[in-house]
């Protein structure tokens, strides 16, 4: 069966428009990775250096990679949280960072999150995280390999992973 005339215009405009709603939700903004990269710079200048979380001296670490999955779940929770207007780890749906990180179809082994209200800035936000001992390990932790960062108003997201090795 041939499709023509008014029959093929439709079709092709119906493939065009699932194909351009595909793109507009394939990634993180250009701001979004800016942001999300600078802050990688300084997330890796202290994975590079080695830090003191509370009392604990830790050594260097290898440096982390930027994700784009882990964008699009960090700034999925600053939204939210900024829409609660609370800084919390749980989402107003009940959501871990896990589930909100699986949700991007992001592929785990382990995972972690960073979360903060009111820094002004990326350089203001990681030196508060490496203040908080909780929040300096996950900085600091080798099982990390991934992350990425995003912002909405005065809310901040870190997530941290490392893939699944598949089998």
């Amino acid at each position: 069966m041939r499709i023509r005339g008014p029959l093929l215009a439709l079709a092709l405009t119906t493939s065009l428009v699932a194909f351009l709603a595909a793109c507009s939700t394939g990634g993180p903004t250009a701001g979004q990775r800016t942001l999300s990269a600078e802050i990688l710079l300084h997330v890796n200048a202290a994975r590079a250096s080695g830090v003191t979380c509370g009392t604990i001296a830790k050594p260097s670490v290898p440096p982390l990679k930027m994700h784009d999955l882990l964008i699009q779940a960090a700034q999925a929770h600053s939204d939210d949280m900024l829409s609660m207007n609370e800084l919390t780890h749980t989402g107003s749906d009940g959501s871990n960072p896990g589930q909100r990180i699986a949700r991007t179809g992001y592929q785990y082994s382990t995972w972690g999150e960073n979360a903060a209200m009111g820094y002004p800035n990326e350089a203001s936000v990681v030196k508060g995280w490496l203040g908080s001992t909780p929040h300096c390990n996950s900085i600091m932790s080798a099982s990390f390999t991934e992350m990425g960062a995003a912002r909405a108003g005065s809310y901040w997201t870190l997530a941290f992973a490392t893939p699944k090795v598949p089998k």
